[in-house]
């Protein structure tokens, strides 16, 4: 690769195929409860703003403290989440995968690809990272009706898309290309 993936999206140096892309609403979650290190888990009692930015920064090396002091002043501050762990779930989840998907399809379509995007979220069965493929490829019967008819026409949209290149369907929800503005990122 002679160029990083977000710079090559928006430069349009990518393969030129249909996209249909998406992400899940709880995307950054338990990610960081699974750290042995207390200065990054989020999910320790004794978790802090500064736990919250340690377990960041391991993942973005270049992600300065800065930056992450004006996104929690300008976006996330404390008070819009019952605790750190939630705060840095929020962040992650943005960061990792939900602006990921905004960029992917925004950079298709800016560059005449035709791409859609989903956003999935189940309060019932959860919406964390990957929550989703349960509907897709399923191993256990849904939670109930709705969350079955649910999957049933996500298994319709992913095949006819598939096949087809387009989201259309015997469903009533009307999809559209994507046109995301991808704004620049903070510092």
């Amino acid at each position: 690769m002679d160029q990083r993936p977000v710079e090559a999206f928006r430069n349009g140096h990518f393969a030129k195929v249909p996209l249909f892309f998406g992400s899940n609403t709880n995307e950054g979650a338990r990610w960081s409860a699974e750290l042995p290190d207390a200065s990054a888990n989020t999910s320790m009692p004794n978790a802090t703003q500064t736990t919250v930015y340690n377990f960041l920064h391991g993942q973005y090396a270049s992600f300065s403290r800065p930056s992450f002091d004006r996104a929690i002043a300008e976006f996330y501050p404390l008070s819009d989440y019952a605790n750190f762990s939630l705060q840095g779930q929020q962040m992650y989840g943005e960061m990792r995968y939900i602006c990921t998907a905004e960029l992917i399809t925004g950079s298709a379509f800016d560059h005449g690809v035709k791409a859609f995007q989903y956003h999935y979220d189940n309060p019932i069965l959860g919406s964390n990272h990957a929550a989703e493929l349960a509907g897709l490829f399923p191993t256990a019967p849904p939670a109930d009706k709705e969350d079955g008819d649910l999957f049933a026409a996500m298994r319709e949209y992913w095949t006819t898309f598939v096949g087809t290149e387009s989201t259309s369907t015997t469903n009533l929800v009307t999809w559209k290309n994507s046109a995301v503005l991808v704004a620049d990122p903070i510092d």
